[in-house]
């Protein structure tokens, strides 16, 4: 009955002769472009496959931008026939059904927002463009192959330039693109620096607990800061380790949305362009709702007072997207994930509250149950409440800290406790968090 259905289909819908229609049905590849040497003898099989083709015009995939095979994929988009992935869809060959960003669509709108959620991606996880460019290579002859008529085909090669595929093993670059690509998978809009710094009106878990509007607190902290340098999104300088610790102080006001983080130890920043920089040295962060944001270099470790000796702007002044401190019940557009009965964190121990967040990477803020923070971190995976490990390369880098219930305390502020430095005021020091879609910060 499916053949007869997808026959019938194919009638109405174009110009797919049986040829094709047997192909699209039978699953198992022909001899030609089988190989009994895994996936790099594979490859080697179909490369030669893909030079034969008369009139092929073909060339390295490493030669091919992710951008220059998305434009490809549209011109092999629009001279698909959509009868042959019906044949796909109703005999469940996920393997030829058409799909980007790990997602499976036939809808052009949807993949074109697959294609830009992709490319905003990259721009946060640089070191993933080889692997994003070697599957879309793949993909490209597959769609080529396996969706377009062979009478179409035939023009094509004529004005295309297809991809040969990547000689190489896949199986552990493929596993680390899936994880990390899970991680910024879905429609953009988790709760990285934008929309944890802008105000939310719709919550999406019941179980979170605002904070106070004016508190103090200390915390035990893991991982690089800063977390992102002046070759873009990533961060080519930091250490990716979470070996290494330094304590953090805050002073946070919502009232007056401000916001001073006061770290003990901070990563080499001398890409800046100073060489006053912090280098395994203290650095403040103050995040205004009027000022922007500056990183400075105080004249004691972890407390507000700046040295003058240096200082660089890490948000413009009237930033839309950085408007000051995070809301105090930033935490409501998280997931509400259960709860861990065995949490051990560097100041507490016990029963915890989990709340996280997928895109564009992963990100936890854990609770006692009574509400009171005990750990909050982001990096290419969900930890699950156990102690947050490192990532391999290639994938984003973790970092986290671990609050100290006791030091978790209400204050009250005004703005000179708030004082942007003298030297950040005439500053010419850039250390821009990069774009909306940026990492979280620890806040």
């Amino acid at each position: 009955m499916m053949w007869k259905s997808s026959f019938a289909l194919l009638t109405l819908a174009s110009a797919v002769d049986l040829l094709d229609l047997q192909r699209a049905h039978q699953k198992q590849p022909g001899d030609r472009v089988v190989s009994l040497n895994g996936h790099v003898g594979m490859t080697v099989k179909l490369n030669a496959a893909l030079r034969a083709m008369k009139d092929a015009n073909v060339k390295p995939c490493d030669d091919f931008t992710v951008s220059d095979l998305i434009s490809l994929q549209r011109k092999l988009y629009e001279a698909r026939d959509p009868a042959l992935e019906a044949i796909y869809v109703a005999s469940n060959d996920n393997g030829r059904r058409l799909a980007a960003f790990g997602q499976h669509t036939s809808d052009l709108k949807q993949l074109e927002q697959l294609w830009a959620h992709e490319m905003e991606a990259l721009q946060v996880y640089p070191k993933l463009i080889s692997v994003s460019r070697d599957t879309k290579c793949h993909e490209a002859v597959m769609w080529f192959v396996h969706h377009i008529p062979q009478r179409m085909q035939t023009k094509l090669r004529k004005d295309l330039i297809l991809p040969l595929l990547p000689e190489r093993e896949q199986t552990e670059v493929s596993e680390v693109a899936q994880e990390a690509f899970k991680k910024v998978s879905g429609p953009p809009g988790g709760l990285g620096c934008s929309s944890a710094h802008a105000k939310s009106s719709t919550a999406h878990n019941t179980k979170y607990k605002q904070w106070p509007e004016e508190l103090t607190y200390s915390a035990t902290g893991h991982g690089a800061f800063p977390f992102w340098d002046n070759g873009g999104p990533g961060c080519s300088h930091c250490d990716p380790s979470v070996s290494n610790s330094a304590e953090l102080k805050v002073m946070y006001s919502d009232k007056l949305r401000t916001e001073l983080l006061m770290h003990a130890s901070c990563g080499d920043m001398t890409w800046t362009g100073s060489s006053k920089a912090p280098k395994k040295s203290p650095c403040n962060h103050i995040f205004t709702p009027d000022d922007g944001g500056f990183i400075y270099t105080p004249k004691t470790a972890l407390e507000p007072e700046a040295d003058g000796e240096f200082c660089c702007r890490s948000v413009a002044k009237g930033s839309k997207t950085f408007t000051g401190a995070v809301p105090r019940d930033w935490m409501k557009s998280m997931t509400y994930a259960g709860t861990y009965a065995n949490f051990k964190g560097d100041h507490y121990s016990g029963p915890i509250e989990m709340f996280t967040s997928g895109s564009p990477l992963s990100f936890w803020y854990y609770t006692q149950p009574d509400g009171t923070p005990v750990q909050q971190g982001e990096g290419c995976y969900q930890p699950g409440g156990k102690k947050p490990q490192a990532c391999q390369s290639m994938m984003p880098i973790v970092l986290y800290h671990d609050w100290d219930p006791a030091q978790w305390k209400n204050a009250t502020f005004t703005k000179s406790d708030f004082v942007v430095p003298d030297v950040c005021k005439s500053t010419k020091y850039s250390c821009s968090i990069p774009g909306d879609n940026a990492q979280m910060i620890v806040v």
